[in-house]
């Protein structure tokens, strides 16, 4: 967390006050001009080159060779063997009872 000098807003404040805070400033302003900010050009370049970038290699991978991506194995996992996955057991919970689920 970085330290405020007196008087100084914090990003929160800023936010709640219409401004955008100083960290968000120098993306925002490129994007504006018609800029790529820094923290998407490697993604961006990579998929340029026909790579694909690190945040998506290991999903990719796994769906090549065939597998399931780890995040998706544990719904997979309990809709085999009879069980709702935990994301679904709120919506499903609610039509049981008569509610509508959001």
């Amino acid at each position: 967390m970085e330290k405020l000098r007196v008087g100084e807003k914090s990003a929160l404040e800023k936010f709640y006050a219409g401004e955008t805070p100083r960290w968000r400033n120098s993306a925002l302003e490129k994007l504006r001009a018609g800029e790529t900010p820094c923290c998407i050009k490697s993604a961006l370049e990579k998929l340029r080159a026909g790579e694909t970038p690190r945040w998506r290699n290991s999903v990719l991978d796994k769906l090549c060779a065939g597998e399931t991506p780890c995040w998706r194995n544990s719904a997979l996992e309990k809709l085999r063997v009879g069980e709702t996955s935990r994301w679904r057991n709120s919506a499903l919970e609610k039509v049981r009872v008569g509610e509508s689920p959001r």
